[in-house]
């Protein structure tokens, strides 16, 4: 269900702004996560997909959403947030050096 969508953004005023990319990703199994021709592995396959977006040149202000068949699992608001954060032993860390944006 790989895909990118357009989807309308409006600004604080309620003026309607360009339209935004949406990241679809699909999950396979417990430790997959697959966008764009890029695959993330591990325990926390979306973030580490994230990370290679970004490091692959994606925009990191693109939202991802992320499906298992028709359900969708998980919404990232931006990769390059994502990609700066890690699991720790309860939540979320986020990592002292973050990848640059292109």
């Amino acid at each position: 269900m790989e895909k990118r969508v357009l989807a309308p953004n409006k600004a604080a005023d309620g003026r309607a702004q360009a339209a935004v990319e949406t990241v679809h990703a699909t999950l396979s199994g417990d430790t997959a996560a697959t966008a764009l021709g890029v695959t993330g592995r591990g325990g926390a396959p979306v973030l580490d997909l994230c990370r290679k977006l970004v490091a692959a040149g994606h925009d990191p202000r693109l939202p991802l959403h992320a499906y298992r068949g028709d359900v969708l699992c998980l919404c990232v608001c931006s990769i390059g947030e994502a990609a700066t954060l890690r699991v720790g032993r309860i939540g979320f860390l986020r990592d002292r050096d973050p990848i640059a944006a292109p």
